[in-house]
């Protein structure tokens, strides 16, 4: 756990900044300076440039990380490995560019009426999906040298902090709001540069090809790989995603902007289990090369608890802060959507304790069982979003995700079980949802601080110094700890200076 602690602890702190940027942004502005149509079709963009690059890149990021160990070399060639899959993946996408001027009719067919603003910036999508496949690409080529921090900064605290600046921009009437989507996905492309670089300069890579042009790779294996990562997380985002895209077209994009800013609330449980992602993923690949089970099971067990005890922290701060989330937002947004919190919330509580569940299939030889069981999810998950949204809009959706993720992480979780015989959980799972619940009465009957940023501030802290304080001392994870341990002795070092 060395390597993920290091890098786990600075991408979490990074990924925290992102987030403290995002909630200025969803909370403090976004409402004020744009519509909820505007919004809703913000992130309905969004959405289906991250589906749509998932399928251009063709499972390439999957590919790259899966791979990568087998053909490194000391010269940085690589084999032509890096080369091949950029090609590939560049590839991809204008085939899947092409279908998407020839399905034009068909696509927009399902949101001219609902959705207007969405026939207006269709073609958005091509630029901000290049883009996207780039900085992907980019991204996963830094985790395989287990270089992840600077890819972590880019995405989570640049690219929020550009938005913030448009966001100002758009208030003072600098910009309108397609100035606003064009430079926002211009940033895009600027932190794909920036990316590019800081890999120029590791010296890892070397771009010429050296003599086997690929002759030592073994593409037939490589491509079938590919073709079954790409459906799979294409699937399992699409899961992410459905609700966003099945909402503007069913009830329109007004409905979803406000259904897309709860769920903006309720994203930030997911940011430990991001964090972690970035540089586990690529372990777990290099245990399986190595046939390390002790220590994919190690990690495993260590993740699992350490996303639920960080997640439900998280749960329970914004649940706690109801009233003061919507004293602050703009009156277009209602305030009897706010269950869409709490069932997202539980929903991504589920999916970050099932832990690695889908990484560690994906990087098995057993990685087409993933297809199967997102395929079977997504299923279920399109089936009750069409019965669900039109009678309850934004809440339907939410139940539609919360149902899919428990589905789906039962069913990892019981085939690694049955396969691989390991599971990540133990009886300090169970401890921590007491310490929850507690934590959450202590926060709900505090005093009300006659300030909402003071009342913010004290609840907050209150319930996070009781949450905190059970968890330490009743060891719930050693990892968490040793790290509390750390820092408590740091600052005794330094007040004693």
């Amino acid at each position: 756990m060395g390597i993920v602690k290091k890098q786990v602890y600075k991408n979490t702190l990074v990924s925290y900044a992102g987030m403290v940027i995002a909630y200025v942004n969803t909370i403090l502005l976004f409402p004020f300076f744009v519509t909820n149509e505007q919004y809703g079709l913000y992130n309905l963009l969004i959405s289906l440039s991250v589906l749509y690059s998932l399928i251009a890149s063709l499972g390439i990021p999957g590919i790259v990380a899966k791979y990568f160990p087998f053909y490194r070399t000391e010269d940085g060639t690589h084999h032509g490995f890096i080369h091949l899959t950029a090609i590939i993946s560049a590839g991809g996408f204008l085939i899947l560019t092409l279908l998407l001027f020839l399905l034009k009719p068909v696509i927009l067919s399902q949101y001219v009426h609902n959705s207007p603003l969405f026939v207006k910036y269709y073609y958005y999508l091509i630029p901000l999906t290049l883009f996207t496949i780039f900085f992907n690409f980019l991204e996963v080529t830094g985790r395989v040298i287990y270089r992840t921090i600077f890819s972590s900064f880019l995405r989570d605290v640049l690219v929020r902090l550009i938005t913030t600046a448009l966001l100002l921009m758009l208030a003072v009437r600098w910009i309108d709001f397609n100035g606003f989507i064009v430079f926002y996905i211009a940033s895009w492309g600027v932190i794909s540069i920036l990316l590019l670089l800081s890999l120029f300069v590791t010296k890892k890579f070397s771009y010429r090809l050296g003599e086997s042009r690929f002759g030592k790779i073994k593409k037939k294996e490589i491509l079938n790989y590919g073709f079954y990562t790409m459906i799979s997380v294409a699937i399992y985002v699409l899961l992410q995603k459905v609700d966003v895209i099945m909402l503007s077209s069913i009830v329109g994009d007004a409905v979803q902007g406000v259904y897309s800013w709860y769920f903006n609330i309720a994203i930030v449980i997911s940011i430990p289990a991001q964090a972690l992602s970035r540089t586990t993923y690529q372990i777990v690949a290099d245990s399986w090369k190595a046939k390390n089970m002790h220590n994919i099971a190690d990690i495993y067990q260590k993740t699992s608890i350490i996303q639920m005890v960080i997640g439900c922290l998280l749960f329970v701060g914004i649940i706690i802060n109801k009233d003061n989330l919507l004293a602050i937002v703009h009156d277009n947004l209602k305030a009897q959507q706010f269950n869409v919190v709490i069932l997202i919330g539980l929903g991504f509580l589920v999916d970050i304790t099932g832990g690695l569940n889908t990484y560690i299939i994906t990087t098995s030889h057993k990685y087409k069982v993933v297809t199967v069981f997102v395929i079977a999810s997504s299923i279920f998950c399109i089936g009750l979003n069409y019965i669900l949204i039109p009678k309850y809009g934004g809440i339907g959706a939410a139940i539609a995700y919360l149902m899919t993720m428990i589905g789906l992480n039962f069913c990892t979780w019981f085939y690694i079980k049955l396969r691989f015989n390991m599971q990540p959980f133990t009886y300090k799972h169970l401890i921590v949802i007491p310490i929850a619940f507690i934590s959450y009465l202590a926060g709900h009957f505090f005093w009300k601080a006659p300030n909402l940023y003071l009342d913010i501030l004290l609840r907050s802290g209150v319930t996070a110094a009781i949450y905190l304080s059970f968890i330490y001392y009743l060891k719930i994870s050693d990892d968490l700890n040793e790290k509390y341990g750390s820092l408590i002795n740091k600052w005794i070092l330094r007040s004693n200076k």
